[in-house]
């Protein structure tokens, strides 16, 4: 799974004063919960059952443990059949289902085009036009043949590398939100990481979950503040930018024009994959997506200050952004 390394979205504790704080590190990130309940040691105890759910996710799905589902599927060979957990097959599902909707943007088998990008150290390399080509060949969720009915899966090209960091997160975030309300623990919010929130529901007298948003390049300035009333919110970074590559074209490569995204969406899920998407978008296809897709907004910081002409240091899309 992706680990956040700069915080660029904020819930600040001390703005919520009357709710219950728990966190747990899972998924090479540090899960937290902030629950408004009237009996915290309920409230702590539906926490804990929600933070070993996140835990077992980890072990169905992480491509870093050796007999997880996703490491099994990256050993494949074509032909080869492997049965998956109803959650694994769910989140690769819904991992398609925003590949198809990013026209490729999104793409959790992009791990050969890293491998051709990045040294050991992480750090960029110039590979050779035939390198990138191979790489690519090895990219595209339509190299994976899903079974709805038996719950497993058939990769088609041997070397194909999946990981599911850009939607593991929210998918989990969505699950601890299942837990939570079979606990009725439903005003709570979710933190995933520095970089997703999902709004279970809102406590009573509050008019949403205050959410403050970085600028990437300068962690002290907070480019805007709202209130989460419901959904999700998830972003990316410049210093995760470095290491987004576009998988649309074999010239496209490692992400350069883009500071940070952030996307809201109506769930984790689909803001997950958003704020790697909007990383790649042109102002245009992002403008178009929101005004497609219900209930989605973004927030673009651009390293080109001319790509912004209203002076702003970020861009605004969706029409959530109306009232801010």
């Amino acid at each position: 799974m992706k680990k956040q390394s700069e915080q660029i979205l904020d819930c600040a504790e001390k703005t919520i004063t009357d709710s219950f704080h728990f966190s747990h590190e899972a998924m090479a990130t540090v899960y937290e919960l902030y629950i408004s309940n009237e009996d915290e040691d309920y409230a702590r105890q539906g926490a804990q059952a929600a933070f070993a759910e996140v835990d077992r996710l980890e072990l169905e799905m992480s491509r870093f443990i050796s007999n997880s589902d996703i490491s099994r599927l990256n050993a494949a060979l074509p032909g080869q059949v492997i049965d998956l957990g109803i959650d694994t097959f769910n989140c690769l599902v819904r991992a398609k289902e925003m590949f198809e909707k990013t026209r490729g943007a999104f793409d959790i088998s992009v791990g050969a085009l890293y491998d051709c990008w990045l040294d050991d150290n992480r750090s960029l390399r110039e590979p050779s036009l035939d390198e990138v080509q191979k790489a690519s060949e090895l990219t595209g969720l339509d190299l994976l043949k899903l079974d709805d009915d038996d719950f497993c899966a058939e990769v088609l090209v041997e070397g194909v590398k999946f990981d599911l960091g850009g939607i593991g997160k929210g998918y989990a975030a969505e699950k601890v939100s299942e837990i939570l309300k079979e606990w009725s623990l439903e005003q709570s919010l979710v933190l995933a990481g520095a970089s997703s929130v999902l709004c279970v529901s809102v406590p009573d007298g509050m008019n949403g979950w205050p959410v403050s948003l970085r600028n990437p390049d300068d962690s002290r300035e907070i480019l805007i503040r709202f209130d989460l009333k419901e959904g999700a919110i998830s972003g990316s970074g410049r210093k995760k930018g470095q290491h987004i590559i576009d998988p649309r074209s074999i010239e496209a490569g490692p992400v350069q024009g883009c500071s940070g995204a952030w996307s809201l969406a109506p769930d984790a899920i689909t803001a997950d994959a958003l704020s790697t998407a909007f990383m790649m978008f042109s102002n245009e296809e992002i403008s178009d997506y929101c005004l497609a897709n219900s209930g989605t907004a973004a927030i673009i910081t651009s390293l080109d200050e001319r790509l912004n002409p209203s002076g702003q240091s970020f861009q605004k899309f969706g029409q959530f952004w109306d009232s801010y």
